[in-house]
């Protein structure tokens, strides 16, 4: 048997303890017993040795549990401000309210209809709560320019190509490799640098005449400050509970 460890520090392992695992042999599938086996490496040619061992009981298992836990945690040094959650799989970040510059590429409206069409320009943003776990992004709005904290109510970005759970349609969008702590500017960039081309959400901002003409509203400058009033709320969604979720604490 033979695989390959990538750590950001080399390093040589050596086979130390095995766990087998035991499940029930009428057919039913799930793991109902495991005991851990010291192992001897063997020297030379000779194979590993897996000796006798013992039943797994509660503490044996937590702790094999917080050595691996420990071995994979992200060391991501001082967390800078934005950074409101770091995980195993995710980073969570917030971004302040702003003005920034949209690219747009939508299709000609209907008869009838608006469209932003074709056009760039900057215009106001609220708050943002960002996700990026695996290669996939989420975008939410929050209200205020104060930090989020965990019972911050969280609202549908106010923007093209988010779905209505909050998950951003990357389309061709270049997106990093990872989801540590340091990549969260290369996250953003990807999504303010990429065209908002069409809604993915019915109704993604409380607006006369819709997210077309909310956009167009935001590029005219016709706004001195962003209007939270447009934003709607996520009903059940606090930041505390996305995080929950991320870490598979809470369904959806």
């Amino acid at each position: 048997m033979s695989f390959e460890v990538q750590d950001c520090a080399a390093m040589s392992v050596k086979l130390k303890t095995a766990i087998l695992l035991y499940e029930n042999s009428n057919g039913h599938s799930g793991t109902s017993y495991a005991t851990i086996h010291p192992v001897d490496s063997g020297d030379g040619n000779a194979p590993p040795v897996i000796r006798a061992g013992r039943a797994a009981d509660r503490s044996s298992l937590k702790a094999v549990c917080a050595s691996l836990l420990e071995a994979s945690r992200i060391r991501s040094g001082v967390l800078t401000a934005n950074i409101l959650s770091v995980g195993l799989e995710h980073v969570v970040w917030w971004q302040r309210p702003s003005e920034r510059t949209y690219f747009f590429d939508c299709r000609p409206a209907a008869e009838g209809g608006v469209s932003v069409g074709k056009r760039a320009g900057t215009g106001l943003t609220p708050g943002i709560v960002f996700v990026a776990k695996s290669q996939s992004m989420w975008a939410y709005a929050v209200k205020g320019d104060g930090r989020p904290d965990a019972d911050t109510q969280l609202y549908h970005l106010p923007a093209m190509n988010v779905w209505v759970d909050g998950k951003v349609c990357t389309g061709s969008m270049p997106l990093p490799d990872n989801t540590v702590a340091e990549s969260v500017a290369a996250w953003e960039k990807s999504f303010w640098d990429s065209n908002f081309s069409h809604p993915n959400h019915p109704k993604p901002v409380n607006y006369k005449g819709g997210i077309h003409q909310f956009c167009i509203d935001l590029l005219d400058g016709n706004f001195k400050k962003f209007p939270q009033r447009v934003l709607r709320p996520i009903k059940g969604l606090s930041l505390g509970r996305l995080v929950d979720r991320l870490d598979g604490l809470a369904e959806d």
